[in-house]
């Protein structure tokens, strides 16, 4: 493409993404959101171990790799656990080339836990989807990587947000890929619940680890996965995306 038509294609994206209220954030070539569990199945080592690991993963050269060859990344986190309560959001953070993952790993490190109580995947995604809504921000492709260890709570309860059923279909409508991390420690049927009630999306992918022992090599691959130019090969043209 010459240099007009990528001035002229960049304009068209920061035209589609802004309106009257808000400043363009960026066009990011991905836009990727963790949907962290923080429910009361996860103890708070293993809370504290999957910040950790989050964050070791940002600064791990295969991540980084990946990510100098997807462009600009956009990134955010939702800690998510009972559906009564909020969930705890870090909203976003431009990532170019691959620099600049650092500060998006220091604040995960630094994010206190105030989510427990049960397993409300819904909730997550739903606030995953909201930061996806985000109406100065446009993007090649939507990515929501959600980790967990167990399957949504369906007792009847008020909820702020939306059952998983719900979330689900918003991120259909909005085209959003979800891929999961399946922690079967607790039930090794995990990974078929969240590949038949959870990942939707063109490649979306469920990947398993038997225990949290193995959660911060298994979120390196993940990224790695999700963010390599092989899995964005087929992205759409830039544009907002629906709430």
């Amino acid at each position: 493409m010459s240099r007009w038509g990528k001035a002229a294609s960049l304009a068209l994206c920061l035209f589609a993404c802004a309106d009257a209220s808000a400043e363009p954030l960026t066009c990011a070539d991905v836009a990727l959101v963790l949907a962290i569990d923080g429910s009361g199945s996860v103890t708070d080592t293993e809370f504290q171990f999957q910040k950790s690991a989050i964050a070791a993963a940002f600064r791990d050269e295969s991540v980084k790799s990946a990510m100098r060859d997807a462009g600009t990344v956009a990134l955010a986190a939702v800690f998510w656990g009972d559906g009564e309560f909020p969930t705890q959001d870090l909203g976003w953070f431009i990532v170019p080339h691959g620099f600049e993952a650092e500060d998006f790993a220091r604040q995960l490190e630094m994010t206190e836990r105030h989510v427990y109580g049960d397993t409300s995947i819904g909730s997550g995604l739903w606030s995953a989807l909201d930061l996806l809504s985000d109406p100065r921000l446009c993007t090649h492709r939507a990515l929501i990587n959600l980790s967990g260890d167990g399957r949504e709570t369906t007792t009847p309860k008020r909820r702020l947000r939306a059952t998983l059923y719900q979330a689900r279909l918003r991120a259909m409508r909005m085209g959003v890929t979800i891929n999961a991390l399946a922690i079967t420690s607790d039930d090794e049927t995990l990974p078929s619940y969240y590949a038949r009630s959870v990942i939707h999306g063109t490649g979306g992918f469920t990947m398993q680890v038997a225990d949290q022992s193995d959660y911060a090599l298994a979120i390196r691959r993940k990224l790695a996965r999700e963010l390599s130019p092989q899995f964005v090969a087929d992205i759409s043209p830039s544009r907002s995306l629906p709430h």
